[in-house]
């Protein structure tokens, strides 16, 4: 912290793209003089796209999290958010939501995707399969990046740990993330193990057209780190909305700024929800009521519960109808664990229909003809 302090110039330049900076002031200030409000940072990393120094403030508001949460010197509301996220991830990433097969390649979606549209995940498992040929299989499980954005960073890492040791003993040697921040910890944690975004994957042709006048991508915040992701989306948007002589409306994708936060970032939208409306505020301005489309549920839901029509790029798929209404919290339980106990009974279901196959196949040796004596 100090180092970034002393070479930060307080220029104030990043407090133009940052509802949390204007309220607070240059990030040199509110280190040296209010620490504690770092955890209204999103981690959107937009500052870091606009600093003349080429610092990452971003990154200093982190370490000032970790700090506190190590030195248990943090505030009762953010000690109370902290620990909402903790049983979030907990739950997430145990039975009976945790769910891991066996296979070469898996497809991971996230907690948001199996929460809020579950026939979609098993759809995309599908489309995968056929596109690799090959059994793509299915991980639900918590990144834990709820935990790790409020600065609990070893509990994160000690999740991320074990999740790789879960892949690894299942022979998984590619996963396929269906949510940027899943993508986001476990390329940059896991070892040994491939990880590609799912709309690096997916070719343009498999989407369909869609029948809307005009349109406004939204690049979800921790898209920041991928230049070519954010690239492949607005191919995407290209192939599935191509208006004769009119283009959509995007933030520049050449500029480590163009990712937009919904507020959600660092659970602002728990800690501070007016702070976060004004990040919200930024996406839909630059909207102008057209219908959004981005590639995180996290956007899509708060875009939706603020009245904007929003659809998810996966939403584009052959037989799927983008949804207009968020499952209340309940349903997203049930979606869960509906998911989970599914894949669990499918996969029983198949080892005994292989189990019954073999010991046919082993009564037919013994058995001239076929015949059992």
């Amino acid at each position: 912290m100090n180092d970034f302090v002393n070479l930060c110039t307080g220029c104030g330049t990043c407090t133009n793209v940052c509802p949390f900076l204007t309220e607070y002031g240059t990030p040199d200030r509110i280190l040296l003089e209010r620490p504690e409000v770092s955890f209204y940072c999103t981690s959107c990393r937009r500052c870091d796209g606009v600093c003349l120094q080429s610092l990452s403030p971003s990154a200093a508001f982190l370490d000032v999290k970790h700090r506190l949460v190590r030195q248990n010197t943090i505030a009762s509301p953010v000690r109370n958010t902290l620990d909402d996220a903790l049983r979030f991830a907990k739950a997430g990433h145990r039975f009976p939501f945790s769910y891991c097969q066996s296979a070469d390649t898996v497809f991971w979606p996230g907690c948001g995707l199996a929460a809020n549209r579950p026939g979609l995940v098993r759809k995309v498992r599908k489309i995968l399969s056929r596109r690799l040929h090959q059994r793509v299989g299915l991980v639900l499980d918590c990144c834990y990046d709820p935990v790790y954005g409020l600065g609990d960073t070893e509990t994160a890492f000690a999740a991320l740990r074990e999740i790789n040791k879960r892949l690894q003993d299942r022979g998984i040697r590619q996963v396929i993330p269906g949510c940027l921040n899943c993508h986001k910890l476990l390329s940059e944690n896991l070892e040994g193990i491939q990880v590609v975004f799912i709309l690096e994957v997916l070719p343009p042709e498999i989407f369909k057209k869609l029948p809307m006048e005009s349109i406004y991508l939204h690049h979800p915040c921790p898209s920041s780190r991928w230049e070519a992701i954010r690239n492949k989306a607005r191919g995407l948007v290209d192939h599935i909305h191509p208006p004769p002589g009119e283009d959509f409306k995007s933030v520049p994708i050449s500029e480590s700024s163009a990712a937009h936060c919904c507020g959600v970032g660092g659970s602002l939208n728990a800690l501070y929800p007016d702070l976060a409306d004004r990040f919200l505020d930024q996406i839909t301005n630059e909207g102008e009521n057209r219908t959004t489309v981005t590639y995180c549920i996290g956007c899509q839901n708060r875009l939706l519960k603020r009245g904007v029509k929003a659809v998810h790029l996966l939403e584009c798929l052959p037989g799927v109808k983008p949804r207009r209404k968020i499952p209340s919290p309940p349903r997203q339980w049930v979606n869960r664990f509906a998911l989970a106990m599914v894949e669990r009974l499918n996969h029983l279901h198949c080892f005994r229909k292989i189990e019954k196959d073999y010991a046919a196949a082993g009564n037919d040796q013994e058995s001239p003809g076929g015949k059992h004596p």
